[in-house]
């Protein structure tokens, strides 16, 4: 059986590997490869990819195939791809990769099967995107939403939203999966006062507030890890910043080393899908606190739970993770054996599963 997998529109193995989640990819794709011939196509420039190109092929066994860049050429591609046409099913791995899945649908008939997990109108109202911004992604999903052959949604009560919806769509509830071999518990350094975050550096992650939080608990410091337009704000060198540190994105293989060498982990973003950090996090037994918009974790269950835009309750809720160890090492024993539904090794053979039942 023959699978495409499409990135979204214009992005591809150079920009996985920007924000360290390429050997990501390179162990999904590698279950892949274990019961589908797969070919990878690229949203990037053959000159940009070709330095990855040969271990891909080696950690995935997969085809690496360039796709012209850009919306509009992406879009008319299937039309004269003569690989494309070959394809028995196309994985979308977002709404944006769907595009051209859209196009070999229409033209050759080819099914495909799409990821869906965050929560794109509530990202652009924080962000202040306009009205017809908000339609046009109202659009796009409906359109995506009616030609899938099954929608995989990462939250089980955005997928029972989302049913609602588009109750001529097949949805599908689907979590992201966790390696736990890979992230395992480790005992952290004594007297740790660090407040680790992982992902973008990006407005609707509540960062500032965090930040502001994690400056009045006393001996605590704020570490976070991945890029985007915060970094300055959060860690730059002037008298402005937070004064947190910000190393930039590390690769996915050495997230592990950071999840051990802090005292907790915090995830406060006004919006989220089902978070990869948050899962690894509690993979490592780390105690964790999240917002009350995150959902995953349960108060004084799996972690603490706090408000989102409330920054007092946030100090409190980290405070509990940094002062009381015996609650702290309670929470992170709790989350790892929560977390353990969510391996690797049983959720994709359900995930290759449906894609061999979607497949033309």
């Amino acid at each position: 059986m023959r699978v495409g997998i499409l990135p979204a529109v214009g992005s591809g193995l150079g920009s996985m590997a920007k924000t360290g989640q390429l050997e990501r990819l390179y162990v999904h794709l590698g279950r892949y490869a274990d019961a589908f011939a797969v070919t990878y196509f690229s949203g990037l420039p053959y000159a940009d990819e070709v330095q990855h190109w040969k271990r891909f092929n080696q950690q995935t066994g997969s085809t690496l195939w360039p796709v012209p860049g850009g919306l509009r050429a992406a879009c008319f591609w299937p039309f004269r791809d003569q690989v494309a046409r070959k394809m028995q099913l196309f994985r979308a791995m977002s709404l944006l990769g769907a595009i051209p899945a859209l196009v070999a649908k229409w033209r050759w008939g080819i099914p495909f099967v799409v990821s869906h997990g965050a929560d794109y109108e509530t990202i652009a109202r924080i962000h202040g995107r306009s009205a017809l911004h908000l339609r046009k992604w109202g659009w796009l999903r409906r359109l995506v939403f009616r030609s899938a052959a099954a929608v995989l949604v990462s939250r089980q009560d955005l997928a029972e939203r989302l049913q609602g919806d588009h109750p001529r769509a097949r949805i599908v509830f689907h979590p992201n999966w966790v390696d736990l071999e890979r992230f395992s518990p480790a005992e952290a350094p004594a007297g740790n006062r660090r407040v680790l975050y992982v992902g973008r550096l990006v407005e609707e992650k509540n960062l500032l507030r965090l930040a502001r939080a994690v400056n009045g608990l006393w001996g605590a410091r704020l570490r976070c890890v991945g890029e985007g337009p915060l970094q300055w704000a959060l860690g730059g060198a002037h008298p402005a910043s937070y004064r947190a540190d910000c190393p930039g994105p590390r690769d996915w293989a050495e997230l592990p080393e950071e999840y051990r060498a802090v005292a907790c982990f915090v995830l406060p973003s006004l919006t989220e899908g089902h978070p990869k950090a948050l899962l690894e996090a509690m993979a490592c037994g780390l105690p964790c606190a999240v917002s009350d918009r995150v959902g995953v974790i349960r108060h004084e269950e799996t972690g603490l739970v706090f408000k989102a835009e409330d920054e007092e309750d946030m100090r409190v809720q980290i405070a509990r993770l940094l002062d009381d160890h015996a609650l702290a090492a309670m929470l992170g024993a709790a989350a790892r054996k929560d977390v353990e539904q969510y391996d690797i090794n049983v959720l994709m053979p359900v995930e290759i599963r449906i894609l061999q039942e979607m497949a033309r």
